[in-house]
């Protein structure tokens, strides 16, 4: 009820602890600062709509940027095709089945093929690594 989502058995060995949370911190690296979601190297400002890798500023199209930001405020989570479809274009537009699959692309071109990790026959996730 707690909002828990792992869990551990005893004994507890410390070795496994301190991995399982490395790797909990790690998948909740969303960390908002002000209008910036930063997850590791990679940050979003929201406000500027700008994204840094590395230090190193990143163009996006503007639908490219919101996917993005849409699929980082959610690390883990698999977002389906119609969800993506319904919050970054809207229910009163019609696009072709595979703008979203374009979209990916481009990002993922342009970040080096990381953190958008494809769920085949259901959407897309994104990993922070």
């Amino acid at each position: 009820n707690a909002g828990a989502d792992d869990y551990m058995t005893k004994p507890i060995k410390l070795k496994l602890l301190t991995a399982r949370i490395h790797a909990n911190l790690k998948r909740k690296a969303a960390i908002k600062d002000g209008e910036a979601l930063v997850l590791g190297d990679l940050t979003i400002d929201r406000q500027a709509y700008q994204i840094l890798l590395n230090d190193k500023k990143i163009i996006l199209a503007r639908k490219e940027f919101e996917l993005l930001l849409l699929l980082a405020s959610k690390p883990g989570h698999v977002l389906d095709r119609q969800m993506i479809l319904n919050n970054i274009w809207g229910t009163d537009v019609i696009v072709g089945d595979r703008t979203i699959d374009v979209h990916i692309r481009k990002i993922r071109q342009k970040l080096n093929d990381r953190f958008i990790t494809t769920v085949k026959g259901v959407g897309y996730k994104f990993d922070p690594e």
